[in-house]
């Protein structure tokens, strides 16, 4: 039994690796994805320095994941929750028949793309996305490519 659940959670956790690489390599613009649960713990994390990394290349990166994920997720996070109670406009992917709703935050110097993964929003797919690129059209590869 304890087997079991460990391979169940050895294959979600790879799922999710998964789908956060696809989103990735969506777009160049897209630099960090990443799955939490609802508490805001980070599950899987890829980002666009990893994924070069495995293509030999070597860019800079204007935010490092563990910056990311400790100053601006969390604080994006609560926001898209408050805000979700006010708010009813998002952006999705209807062109592609999916069911994935994003929120865009501006936050400083970045923007933050959030959609819940599971219908009781335990898990959330956070993807940062560089100020200068287009939310709308990123969002669009994001949902084809998932």
């Amino acid at each position: 039994m304890v087997k079991q659940k460990e391979k169940d959670k050895e294959k979600q956790h790879d799922f999710l690796k998964e789908i956060c690489v696809a989103t990735l390599y969506t777009d160049k613009k897209v630099s960090f994805a990443g799955v939490v649960d609802s508490s805001g713990k980070l599950l899987v994390g890829e980002s666009g320095e990893s994924i070069s990394k495995k293509k030999g290349n070597s860019s800079p990166q204007y935010i490092k994941p563990t910056l990311f994920y400790s100053c601006l997720l969390t604080d994006g996070l609560e926001k898209w929750k408050s805000e979700l109670l006010t708010f009813e406009g998002d952006i999705s992917g209807n062109n592609s028949g999916s069911s994935l709703h994003f929120r865009v935050l501006e936050l400083d110097i970045l923007k933050l793309a959030i959609t819940p993964l599971t219908r009781r929003g335990e898990l959330y797919l956070c993807v940062y996305i560089e100020p200068s690129a287009s939310s709308q059209e990123i969002i669009s590869k994001i949902c084809k490519a998932i």
